[in-house]
């Protein structure tokens, strides 16, 4: 009667130390081998690759790389909606060519120093008297209550001018109505 190696179940010739199969050290080939299975390895149908077996392995995605890349282009995604929505909200953007000192000589050989800050707040003569914003290609003007006497009633909301810089960014042409003009030189 045939032996058979209680690992795997491969036919085994007599006096053979070890199976041909799977290279397990066989115990004495003149003893029948017992029907139980060796306590360390399992049965040979427990060992059969899953494809043998007629099991099909599930297939893993890299979800990690996946899971990564979608992570960073959400993020990226909220960070641009959010400065977008915060423009919107806050009705124009600051423009950095502005910001900055400036002096404004009036007819009267006056000098004003204008300070647009990077928070949005105007200094004009030394005072926070008014907020700036670039809004449509204009530079808008939202006034404080305190420019009430020197500003007339009904434009103290907000004024827009048109603006153009010149000599290197260190003039810079206010207009209203493309007739009225003020000229400002970066300090």
């Amino acid at each position: 009667m045939p032996n058979f190696c209680p690992s795997c179940g491969t036919k085994v010739e007599e006096g053979n130390k070890f199976c041909l199969s799977c290279g397990i050290q066989l115990q004495n080939t003149d003893t029948p081998p017992s029907n139980k299975p060796n306590s360390q390895e399992p049965p040979a149908t427990q060992q059969q690759p899953l494809e043998q077996s007629g099991i099909t392995p599930a297939i893993q995605p890299k979800k990690s790389k996946n899971i990564l890349f979608v992570s960073i282009i959400a993020i990226i995604a909220i960070v641009i909606i959010a400065v977008l929505v915060f423009i919107f909200l806050s009705g124009g953007v600051l423009d950095s060519r502005f910001v900055g000192e400036w002096e404004q000589y009036d007819a009267e050989f006056m000098t004003f120093d204008w300070n647009f800050k990077n928070d949005g707040s105007l200094e004009i003569m030394g005072m926070d008297l008014a907020t700036w914003s670039v809004k449509n290609n204009q530079l808008c003007i939202s006034y404080d209550e305190l420019w009430e006497e020197y500003i007339p009633e009904g434009s103290l909301d907000e004024v827009c001018y048109n603006f153009e810089f010149s000599d290197g960014g260190n003039t810079l042409t206010l207009s209203l109505n493309g007739s009225e003009f003020t000229v400002l030189t970066k300090k």
